[in-house]
């Protein structure tokens, strides 16, 4: 050991797994919902059965146009919820 020097650990680690890009603020917030379900999807498999099960569940864990789904489908529960709470 060299008692301080610099290092080089490559590049940083992302909790980002399906990699969707979100350049503004608003998109970011609008994104959170997806990557959550993705993030969720992703670490907890242990209960899926069977090899192919589990690369099916991976593979929309990591893809970018499922966080679109998933946020698009979160807000639109949201706001349901939202109206259906003012409606009664």
């Amino acid at each position: 050991m060299d008692g301080g020097g610099t290092h080089d650990y490559g590049p940083m680690v992302s909790d980002n797994i399906a990699g969707a890009k979100s350049g503004s603020k608003i998109a970011k917030v609008f994104l959170f919902p997806g990557k959550v379900i993705q993030w969720f999807s992703y670490m907890f498999v242990e209960g899926t059965k069977g090899y192919g099960a589990v690369r099916q569940q991976t593979r929309l864990a990591r893809s970018p146009i499922m966080t679109w789904v998933y946020s698009i489908l979160f807000w639109f529960l949201v706001v349901f919820l939202f109206v259906g709470s003012i409606a009664s």
